[in-house]
């Protein structure tokens, strides 16, 4: 017998007593009622910070509005913002002020710093008493992203990989194969030899075949599927790993591409017209995007597209953008678990896929019309969720935005720059110039460490820095006498 059953058993008696007693009681012994009534209680309010374009805000308050349907006594007030930059300067301030919102949308690369802080409480456990199925409903490489001290510190919301976008009027897939080979398509996807042959076909003038970002995101995959890594460890990373044995090929093999200017813009054509814009013209073949851009491409009149699991090296690999949910400290945890709870569910995710920016984590919606949505662009749209198996996550740090930054504008002269110095010591100052970044305490061993003014942090097409001098000194490899693209 547990120590508990006696005294339910004292629970119950007294209150069998107590109906007993009532229920003896003459008319003349009930007390008179009370003139005065209780006011009911004030209902609860949570407030919620989320960001994104208007149809991603309309979705999250219309799941809010939901929640406060079936929940009278809990009020959601929906704190909307236009970015991610807008909603963490917010969020920043808000804490500062001991306001921070009890719900709230963050991109994946700010999770380490707010755990760090002690700014989140762990959800695992909330929604595990709410019996939701966090584990096989949503994406392993998600919950790993907002997991740290073997918790789930966040829900992840929409976790989207990185993929090609092309335009078939200007890419052929089924002239791309070499003879004899499987055919290239979304099913068997394609090598980057293959990719260079779909990229060579979009040919004119003004007409370009492919743009890939100078920036770590775009590189990453390239290297991992190439057999090497971009950091030294994963979760504590002290320094990138750019210039090491797979690595270095990986990168040089990519350079060897997008240094082409039979394939690619050069930094004064993107200057005039992104390459967002060029690929809504009709202008450029591909181009590497996530999920969020495909409602801006429905927008544009008479384009077609559609999208490709991005190329191989060796095993496939992708990056993803991901943004996870959180509960801040300070909130009333029950509460906010409760709308959490709702937010992620397979009604809401819909909701939101809906909206044609979002690639919920939900496993279950993936496979739903809601974001298939078939009859419209693109058709192929089954690639998102079959490149989820392939994402590999950036690294865990706190200092990886400024990183991330920083190796950027270096890339851009990798990129573009008419000569190059040999790419072992380029690759090597870009790695060496992440050791101060990750560790304050370490200071770089010469000048080549210092990043060159560049693109901005993450755009569609970056705004690059202005054309250096050029080098009279070429490399060896092939990538290293490249011309940088024309226009």
């Amino acid at each position: 017998m547990t120590a508990a059953a006696p005294l339910r058993r004292l629970v119950a008696g007294v209150l069998a007593l107590a109906l007993l007693t009532a229920g003896c009681s003459s008319e003349e012994e009930k007390p008179e009622p009370s003139p005065e009534t209780s006011a009911p209680a004030a209902p609860t309010t949570l407030t919620f910070a989320v960001y994104g374009p208007p149809p991603v805000i309309s979705a999250y308050s219309k799941i809010a509005a939901d929640f406060t349907a079936e929940n009278p006594d809990t009020v959601v007030n929906v704190q909307p913002y236009d970015t991610h930059a807008e909603a963490m300067r917010a969020l920043e301030d808000g804490r500062a002020r001991g306001e921070a919102p009890d719900l709230f949308l963050m991109d994946r690369d700010d999770m380490a710093g707010l755990h760090e802080d002690g700014a989140l409480r762990r959800v695992d456990d909330l929604l595990a008493e709410r019996q939701v199925d966090f584990g096989d409903g949503y994406t392993r490489s998600g919950l790993a992203a907002f997991s740290a001290d073997s918790a789930l510190q966040c829900m992840p919301a929409d976790i989207s990989p990185l993929v090609v976008y092309y335009n078939p009027r200007l890419i052929d897939l089924s002239q791309v194969a070499e003879p004899g080979a499987n055919p290239v398509d979304q099913e068997n996807g394609w090598g980057l030899d293959e990719f260079a042959r779909a990229a060579a076909q979009a040919r004119g003038p003004g007409t370009r075949g492919l743009y890939v970002a100078p920036e770590l995101e775009h590189v990453a995959p390239f290297v991992w599927s190439g057999g090497g890594e971009i950091v030294d460890d994963g979760d504590e990373p002290t320094r990138l790993t750019l210039s090491e044995g797979s690595s270095a090929s990986a990168m040089e093999r990519l350079l060897e591409l997008v240094r082409d200017p039979a394939l690619t813009f050069n930094q004064n054509a993107l200057r005039k017209r992104s390459a967002l814009e060029r690929f809504k013209a009709g202008q450029l073949g591909m181009m590497l995007g996530y999920r969020s851009l495909t409602p801006r491409l429905r927008e544009q009149e008479n384009l077609v597209f559609d999208v490709m699991p991005l190329p191989r090296l060796g095993s496939g690999a992708t990056v993803a953008s991901m943004s996870g949910l959180c509960i801040s400290e300070s909130a009333d945890a029950d509460k906010t678990a409760d709308l959490l709870s709702h937010v992620i569910s397979d009604e809401s995710a819909e909701t939101l896929a809906a909206s044609g920016y979002v690639m919920p984590a939900n496993l279950d919606v993936l496979n739903s019309e809601a974001f298939l949505q078939p009859g419209q662009l693109p058709e192929h749209a089954t690639v998102f969720a079959e490149e989820v198996r392939d994402i590999r996550p950036m690294p865990t740090s706190s200092h990886w935005p400024e990183v991330r930054a920083r190796a950027s504008r270096m890339l851009v002269d990798l990129f573009y720059e008419p000569v190059i110095l040999p790419l072992e010591e380029r690759l090597a100052a870009i790695d060496t110039a992440s050791e101060p970044v990750f560790d304050p305490t370490v200071t770089p061993d010469d000048e080549t460490a210092s990043p060159s003014p560049g693109a901005t942090e993450s755009a569609p097409s970056p705004a690059p820095s202005p054309a250096p001098t050029p080098r009279t000194k070429p490399r060896s490899t092939a990538s290293a006498t490249a011309s940088a693209p024309a226009p």
